[in-house]
């Protein structure tokens, strides 16, 4: 039996080249792509999410995290399955399911693999539609290496060297941001360089970091409010959580909530899941089991 597909690619992801390895890999017993769409024409997936006869469709993410949490917000609530094509350079979604890094072994996992039901994190702002995300959310220094890693015009130019470029730009031009966070009937005001609400725990791409809190399936969100402190600081905090040290670090706050208001007297840029989405203040919250995914089979 074989299942109908609506493969979505991004042609900017940081290893889109190895789509047509993964394209090649699928199994044509098993997965027929019968749409296709590029990531910038995802307002059309609604109208491909189901088979003739009104079977739904297994959609595949072929991309990096911004890819994954734009798809997966289309599929909140929905009977179609999720598989992932970890193509950009991060990958941290994937990651933290254990999907395979490798191209060829993630295609042929969305034959084999189970499925598995997902938390996606949710923004709502005043005056706008609720935005799903998939890894994280982020204000301050993420948000400047955003804006210069997503440049196509950039990534063209410095390829491979793109994020470490952005990482070098967003330190040296960094600044403070005021903002309010509400959480479990407590409220902290803050001057922050970073604040991230994170859904699925594994972050840094192939540093491996990974933050002292939920799986993607436990319904709640960690949170990493980061002071101004000084980039020997910064680094001794990332070395911790990439040797999964638990130890407190001066000037940087980490919370597990369900939900979290973050208001502030300007509107502060956002990124989600890596890609530029307006600016907050907004209310995040944890969706469990908001999207069906296909992950490695429990041993």
């Amino acid at each position: 039996m074989t299942t109908e597909a609506v493969l979505v690619t991004s042609p900017h992801a940081g290893r889109s080249r190895k789509l047509e390895r993964a394209r090649r890999a699928l199994d044509r017993d098993t997965i027929v792509v019968a749409e296709e769409l590029e990531i910038e024409h995802l307002d059309q997936l609604p109208q491909l999410l189901h088979t003739a006869d009104g079977t739904p469709r297994l959609v595949i993410a072929a991309g990096g995290d911004g890819t994954v949490g734009s798809v997966a917000g289309h599929l909140a609530g929905a009977a179609n399955p999720l598989g992932v094509l970890p193509l950009g350079t991060g990958n941290d979604f994937a990651r933290s399911l254990d999907i395979p890094l490798n191209p060829r072994r993630a295609a042929r996992l969305l034959g084999t693999g189970e499925i598995a039901r997902v938390d996606l994190g949710l923004l709502t702002r005043p005056g706008g539609p609720p935005k799903y995300f998939a890894h994280a959310a982020t204000v301050g220094l993420n948000v400047d290496f955003a804006k210069l890693a997503t440049r196509a015009s950039v990534r063209g130019r410095l390829g491979r060297l793109t994020y470490l470029a952005a990482a070098v730009y967003a330190v040296r031009e960094r600044t403070t941001f005021t903002c309010t966070l509400n959480h479990d009937g407590v409220t902290d005001e803050l001057d922050l360089l970073q604040l991230s609400v994170i859904s699925a725990p594994v972050v840094g791409g192939s540093l491996g970091l990974t933050v002292r809190g939920p799986h993607p399936t436990e319904h709640r969100l960690d949170v990493l409010a980061v002071e101004d402190v000084s980039p020997p600081t910064m680094l001794r905090a990332g070395l911790f959580l990439l040797l999964g040290i638990n130890r407190t670090v001066p000037g940087v706050r980490a919370l597990q909530v369900e939900r979290l208001g973050v208001d502030s007297p300007n509107a502060l840029g956002l990124s989600l899941d890596g890609e530029l989405d307006g600016t907050i203040p907004g209310q995040f919250e944890a969706i469990g089991g908001a999207v069906r995914v296909i992950v490695p089979p429990r041993s």
